[in-house]
């Protein structure tokens, strides 16, 4: 089954945040596209007028370690979206020193047969701040849309507070779309957690 490429390298590159301030993300076709980029930045930092800054991943050795150290891999392809969130309200004395807000990361994983794209924001620590479903293409299983069910990503920090089963409830009928989404939330941790060790 052909689907529609999400525009991935785009949306890394010069318009990112031009792409991220509409609706949506691009996605055509067959995928039932629930929610956009901008809807979820307004619902996990509500409080501030809110920039964004394209970052590209870290080096491919350092982010294969740090996955790895979290027992996780790294998947054929894994090529997310990662924005640095901060505050564009002039600080005192009308300064414009950016406040950093967190980072917005979105990525897509394989359901049981067909992709599902999602988001993660993440505060200043890794601690998650939400995660959502954008677009979901498969027949069954659109469980995982519900805000119950991702609502038990929210609070939690670290890939090894992300675990299925243990910390995050499967769905029956919805089994792989959970692993495979949970399994995407704790890639996406890890990957911000090199950067906040960066800091």
């Amino acid at each position: 089954m052909n689907t529609p490429s999400w525009p991935r390298r785009r949306l890394l590159q010069g318009g990112a945040w031009a792409l991220l301030a509409s609706s949506g993300v691009g996605l055509r076709a067959r995928a039932a596209t629930f929610t956009g980029l901008a809807a979820l930045q307004k619902a996990w930092w509500p409080q501030a007028e809110v920039g964004a800054v394209s970052l590209g991943l870290p080096e491919p050795d350092r982010l294969a370690e740090a996955l790895r150290a979290q027992g996780l891999r790294v998947p054929k392809g894994f090529q997310p979206q990662l924005w640095r969130m901060q505050s564009t309200q002039p600080g005192p004395a009308g300064a414009s020193a950016a406040q950093p807000l967190g980072w917005l990361a979105a990525d897509r994983v394989i359901g049981k047969y067909d992709w599902i794209d999602f988001a993660v924001g993440f505060a200043n620590d890794g601690t998650v701040l939400g995660m959502d479903v954008l677009a979901y293409r498969e027949s069954h299983g659109a469980e995982v849309r519900q805000a119950q069910w991702r609502a038990q990503f929210k609070g939690r920090k670290g890939p090894q507070a992300l675990r299925l089963t243990d910390d995050i409830r499967s769905i029956s009928g919805a089994t792989l779309s959970c692993q495979h989404l949970t399994e995407g939330v704790q890639r996406l941790s890890a990957l911000v957690q090199v950067l906040v060790w960066a800091r």
